[in-house]
């Protein structure tokens, strides 16, 4: 059971739109003043879609999704296109809006709130402030590119109940060519280390075309060396968006089968695969 969002952490979070270093890209903006880091994100945490999702991995599902505009990554194949990158987008996150979404996704047979993106962690502070106000929260699942930082995810201990990460790419090369960003396999492993502490723990990846070799395989290798218990997901209904069209392997649809043939070879590797 997550605890109830106390004021001595929301004052906590609010430093962040003072000195913002709640991403890896450490920006250290000052978003009150109108300074705006790599996300562009303000203060405001705007929801442009929620709705209930049964296409989750079992475990969740039915999950209701709050869909969060912004992103502190470039993905080029974001299915959610712009609206993951304008953090402009949407309606408002308030503590009113939150309570009234809740009580119509309750209604619905939703087993849970599950915060995504864009990227929820560019939003903590808005997050925990419309949480601190809702009696009788749902369990929390915190669904993420893992680009956090330390100070992100102490935050979220004991507020989050599952931790579903993005484990994206096998290699720092492919996350900046990709995604824009650097130093990407350290920080994702010292976060899936913080989450596996803090809350229950599903490692998602979703399969890319022309990445076997340097993203799936080295991420089930890296997994089943340091993490072999984690539940493991692998999805494959990768679709070309965005500027995927741009990049000759990101542009074609994954090979029939693949799914299949993925799941297999991490269970040979010793993982504990979930659907």
């Amino acid at each position: 059971m997550h605890f109830a969002v106390d004021l001595e952490r929301l004052v906590r979070a609010k430093q962040h739109y003072k000195c913002c270093r709640l991403c890896a890209h450490d920006c250290g903006v000052n978003r009150f003043s109108g300074e705006r880091g790599f996300c562009k994100a303000d203060e405001c945490a705007r929801v442009y879609r929620h709705r209930i999702e049964v296409g989750e991995e079992l475990e969740l599902i039915p999950s209701h999704l709050f869909y969060l505009s912004g992103c502190d990554l470039r993905c080029m194949f974001c299915i959610a296109e712009d609206r993951a990158f304008n953090p402009t987008i949407g309606t408002p996150l308030t503590s009113g809006f939150l309570v009234e979404a809740i009580n119509w996704g309750r209604v619905r047979g939703a087993r849970n709130l599950q915060w995504v993106g864009g990227e929820p962690t560019i939003h903590i502070p808005a997050i925990l402030e419309a949480m601190a106000d809702c009696d009788d929260l749902p369990p929390v699942i915190w669904k993420s590119d893992f680009h956090g930082t330390q100070d992100a995810f102490d935050l979220l201990d004991g507020i989050v109940d599952v931790y579903v990460a993005d484990f994206k790419f096998g290699n720092d090369h492919c996350a900046q060519q990709v995604a824009s960003v650097n130093n990407y396999i350290s920080i994702i492993a010292r976060n899936l280390s913080i989450a596996a502490q803090q809350a229950d723990l599903i490692v998602r990846h979703l399969l890319l075309p022309g990445h076997w070799d340097c993203c799936f395989r080295p991420i089930v290798n890296w997994l089943s060396a340091n993490m072999s218990d984690v539940k493991f997901s692998i999805r494959d209904g990768y679709l070309p968006r965005w500027i995927a069209g741009t990049d000759t392997r990101l542009r074609q649809y994954l090979p029939a089968g693949i799914g299949a043939q993925a799941r297999e070879f991490a269970k040979a590797a010793g993982l504990r695969v979930i659907t």
